[in-house]
C-alpha cells in the first residue's frame, strides 16, 4: 500500500541536517575542563571557527601564532575553487551568463551560504519547488499590495505590449505603472485573439476591472489596427480613461534616417 503524503508535510534533507546539528549533545563539564589549560586559554580546538565567527571577517593584519601559510594566497585559492564550482554548475544546467549580474539576490545568496556552515547540503527538489516557491509568491503578492495602495492614491497607467515568442504565439504582457514604480501584473496568450477586436475588447476590459476603473488614468497600447478598434470600443465603457498609443523610438529613428540628409550624416558617423 502506497502512503501518499501532502507535499508540504515532506521533510527535506536540509531539514534533517539542521535537526542533526541541533540534536548534537553539548560537551560535559569535564570535557570543557579538559579542553582548556590552566590559564584559561583554549588548546588545539581554539582555532576552529564557530558560528559567531562566521559573521565577522578576520582583520587583514591579524595573524594566529605559528601561522606559516600566507592567508591571502589561501583565500585566493579558496575563492577560485568556489567560483570554478559555481561556474561548472552554471554550464551544467545551462544558466545564462547574465544571471550573475543580479547582484542583489545573487550577492545575498553568496553571503548567507558563507555564513551558514561549510557542511551545508544543497536544497532538495521539493524544497525549492514547494515551500520556497510559496514564500516567494507571498513576498511578491505583498509587494503588489503595496503598489495597489499607490494606485488608489495617485492613479496608475496600464501598459500592454504584444510579443511574438519563438513558437509563434502572441503574448500580451501587462504592467502597471505608478509613482512607486512599474510592476508586472500578468500575461495573456492572445494567439487566437490578436486579430479579433471583440476578444481583445474582453481582454482589455478584464484587465481594467482587475486594476479598478477608478484607479486607471490611461492605457498605453501599440498602434496595431485591432487595438485602435478596441480603444474606440472601450471609450464608451470607460470615458474617464485616456488611450495612449505607444511610440517606438527605434522605429522613429529608422524612419528619420531613411531621409536623404540624415542618412548621409548617419553613414559618415558610422565610418
Amino acid at each position: 500500500m502506497i502512503n501518499l503524503l501532502d507535499e508540504d508535510s515532506q521533510m527535506d534533507e536540509d531539514d534533517l541536517e539542521v535537526n542533526d546539528i541541533s540534536m548534537r549533545p553539548s560537551p560535559s563539564k569535564s570535557q570543557r575542563k579538559n579542553s582548556t589549560n590552566g590559564s584559561g586559554s583554549s588548546t588545539a580546538d581554539s582555532n576552529v571557527k564557530g558560528p559567531i565567527n562566521l559573521f565577522f571577517s578576520q582583520k587583514p593584519n591579524e595573524k594566529r601564532k605559528g601561522e606559516a601559510i600566507d592567508s591571502d594566497s589561501c583565500r585566493k585559492s579558496s575563492r577560485e575553487r568556489v567560483v570554478d564550482a559555481f561556474a561548472r554548475w552554471m554550464y551544467d544546467v545551462g544558466l545564462p551568463f547574465k544571471c550573475v549580474n543580479y547582484t542583489d539576490s545573487f550577492g545575498e545568496f553568496i553571503k548567507v551560504v558563507g555564513q551558514y556552515d561549510p557542511r551545508m547540503k544543497p536544497p532538495t527538489y521539493h524544497k525549492v519547488r514547494v515551500p520556497c516557491l510559496k514564500k516567494e509568491v507571498e513576498k511578491t503578492n505583498k509587494i503588489i499590495e503595496e503598489h495597489k495602495v499607490q494606485w488608489k492614491t495617485y492613479g496608475c497607467s496600464i501598459m500592454m505590449d504584444e510579443w511574438k515568442v519563438k513558437n509563434e504565439k502572441m503574448v500580451i504582457n501587462v504592467l502597471v505603472n505608478s509613482p512607486r514604480g512599474s510592476v508586472f501584473l500578468e500575461s495573456y496568450d492572445a494567439s487566437d485573439s490578436s486579430t479579433d477586436s471583440n476578444k481583445m475588447f474582453n481582454l482589455f476590459e478584464k484587465t481594467i476591472l482587475k486594476v479598478g476603473p477608478e484607479n486607471v488614468v490611461q492605457v498605453v497600447i501599440d498602434n496595431a489596427s485591432e487595438n485602435k478598434k478596441v480603444s474606440d470600443m472601450l471609450k464608451g465603457a470607460f470615458s474617464n480613461i485616456l488611450w495612449t498609443p505607444c511610440a517606438d523610438i527605434n522605429l522613429m529613428f529608422g524612419d528619420i534616417f531613411k531621409l536623404a540628409p540624415y542618412c548621409t550624416v548617419f553613414a559618415k558617423s558610422c565610418c
